[in-house]
């Protein structure tokens, strides 16, 4: 299928901000989505970012032009690693996976946490510099692994405990290869953690049609310094499960109409 971009280039301080977009087999430069900061893409050109998470410090290098997207740190990859770090039993002992790691800042924190196992993954372009990060960064006693993975067309081999996410859902074009992933690398005990800014509509959709795909969506926290939300997300593995969410969600929304009434 052909996905057709139409963009503009920025250029800031000098910096030409270029996502490289793959269309029909060619590159493309398209400007940042407007909801992005200036003073947030300043940070971006910046070569290393020092990130202190519970004490301890990462020095992550970025690169923006070559990577896009991938190549920087972004605010839902800090919430998600500070949570982490703060609340280790989430990991510990477990199998872990990530997607769409970028830097692989929570899968860092993660080896510090006495994880059992860890696969970090991100699209081919994007694996190099994240290697380097993980390499210069993580506790190298962990089991780690840093491998290629495009959910639009790969497919997992094993099952997982734990799944993070950081800021994974920036468009609709990703969410039913997203949601089917989800069912793939779920079994009846895995939790899913993802970390976004709920920036429009269509964000907080993906997490309704979550619900609709037979999934738990609850969120768990919300920091307020980055604007970040992070959502707990299971899958209800049987049909009592899934009729007993459904009517603590009817429950839930005929309460707050209630209340709203009043």
């Amino acid at each position: 299928m052909l996905l057709l971009y139409i963009g503009i280039s920025v250029k800031i301080n000098s910096l030409l901000i270029c996502n490289m977009l793959n269309t029909d087999g060619e590159e493309r430069c398209s400007a940042l989505t407007p909801y992005v900061k200036p003073i947030i893409l300043r940070e971006f050109s910046n070569e290393h970012r020092i990130v202190t998470i519970n004490g301890r410090t990462f020095q992550l290098r970025q690169d923006w032009q070559q990577n896009g997207v991938a190549g920087v740190i972004w605010d839902s990859s800090i919430v998600l690693s500070r949570y982490i770090s703060e609340h280790p039993e989430l990991v510990a002992n477990r199998t872990v996976l990530e997607l769409g790691a970028g830097l692989g800042l929570p899968s860092i924190v993660s080896t510090y946490q006495n994880v059992k196992l860890i696969h970090v993954t991100d699209r081919v372009n994007a694996i190099s510099l994240l290697e380097e990060n993980v390499r210069q960064n993580a506790n190298n006693d962990c089991d780690i692994k840093i491998f290629a993975f495009d959910w639009n067309i790969d497919k997992l081999s094993r099952k997982y405990q734990i799944v993070l996410g950081a800021d994974l859902i920036y468009g609709g074009i990703t969410f039913e290869p997203l949601m089917k992933l989800f069912r793939d690398a779920s079994d009846y005990d895995t939790v899913i953690y993802l970390c976004s800014k709920i920036r429009y509509q269509r964000d907080q959709d993906f997490y309704d049609q979550l619900v609709q795909e037979q999934f738990s969506v609850r969120e768990i926290f919300y920091e307020n310094e980055f604007a970040v939300n992070m959502f707990e997300i299971k899958k209800l593995t049987n049909y009592c499960n899934r009729q007993i969410y459904k009517i603590l969600l009817l429950i839930s929304f005929w309460s707050m109409e209630k209340n709203i009434s009043c």
